[in-house]
């Protein structure tokens, strides 16, 4: 029960869902879609002798990438040469057999034998050629690794002169047109944002702001920041955007039929939980948790814990609770 003396310090007013069109300001970098990051690698044993590019050039599909000289790629392609002469003599041994079986000299077992053995020597050229189209072109102990598509060089994982094994990556690739903006919005501010929402995005790199619009949202929660990712498209595609770059972000945040406060009616409560008060008769009030957006111009929006119709303190609302702090 409040005192009377302190009842004409008291503002209440009855609420009810109305229009909020603010912004929220949140810290972006500019990064690949996952889909638009590979990697570029050996399937063979060796060593890096000549690297053909550097972190940041922007490549062709089929540019070479690396050199490597490989003992194993040589014993590869001699194998697919072995491979090819053990085929060319099953062919031509199933022919004289069957000229033999034709002419009546020849034994049905010898012919189903031969039979055999070309389909033995037409398998192991069938994977050798498999092999040899995984390893790339190059002579001898010589292997090119060649980028798989249009692409940007994200990193290099090896030098010249380094040794790697097989299967060992060698370059992370990203597609240049598949960068986006990736924004670390408040967990509280999420709601507020909408797929398709404008945005303006500031790049240390760009004279002037440029605009775009959010494309989709994470669904996970960075525990300890209390963070999630907005994404954020560019409106003009042909904007140079670089993984890497720093900016940030105002999402335009349209909010229909919510609550509105003055700031003045939310106070914070142990050092982190938002309230108003609401009075529940002449003279009494309740305290009530609620959840918060971003404020603007003196007002903000509460997102959960308020219906239209209650009587919400919106002035002196410390007076009720001097142990709270005034939400500024």
């Amino acid at each position: 029960m409040l005192r009377p003396e302190s009842l004409p310090y008291i503002k209440i007013q009855e609420i009810q869902p109305e229009a909020f069109a603010g912004a929220i300001s949140a810290p972006a970098r500019v990064d690949f879609r996952a889909q638009a990051v590979s990697t570029a690698g050996t399937v063979v044993a060796g060593r890096v002798s000549k690297i053909h590019v550097q972190i940041g050039d922007r490549i062709k599909a089929d540019a070479p990438l690396a050199t490597l000289a490989s003992v194993e790629a040589a014993q590869m392609r001699s194998d697919y040469d072995r491979a090819a002469a053990e085929l060319a003599r099953a062919e031509d041994h199933l022919r004289r057999q069957l000229e033999m079986q034709r002419t009546g000299v020849g034994l049905e077992i010898e012919r189903v034998e031969a039979e055999t053995q070309l389909k033995q020597a037409r398998t192991e050229l069938a994977r050798s050629q498999d092999f040899l189209n995984l390893l790339g072109d190059g002579k001898a102990t010589e292997v090119i690794v060649r980028a798989p598509m249009d692409s940007m060089v994200l990193k290099a994982h090896v030098s010249t002169g380094a040794a790697v094994a097989g299967g060992s990556p060698l370059f992370d690739l990203g597609e240049p047109s598949a960068a986006w903006i990736i924004a670390d919005v408040f967990e509280k501010d999420l709601l507020l944002v909408e797929i398709g929402a404008k945005a303006i995005i500031e790049l240390a790199s760009l004279p002037e702001p440029i605009l775009g619009h959010v494309v989709a949202e994470s669904a996970a929660i960075q525990t300890e920041l209390r963070r999630a990712s907005v994404f954020i498209e560019p409106d003009d595609p042909k904007i140079p955007l670089r993984p890497g770059m720093y900016a940030r972000v105002s999402i335009e945040a349209s909010t229909p039929n919510r609550i509105i406060l003055p700031t003045t009616a939310v106070l914070i409560k142990d050092g982190r939980e938002t309230v108003v008060y609401l009075e529940v008769a002449p003279g009494r009030f309740q305290m009530r948790p609620v959840q918060i957006g971003a404020a603007r111009e003196g007002m903000t929006p509460i997102l959960k814990g308020l219906a239209g119709g209650e009587r919400v303190v919106i002035s002196g609302a410390l007076l009720i609770d001097s142990e709270a702090a005034l939400l500024l």
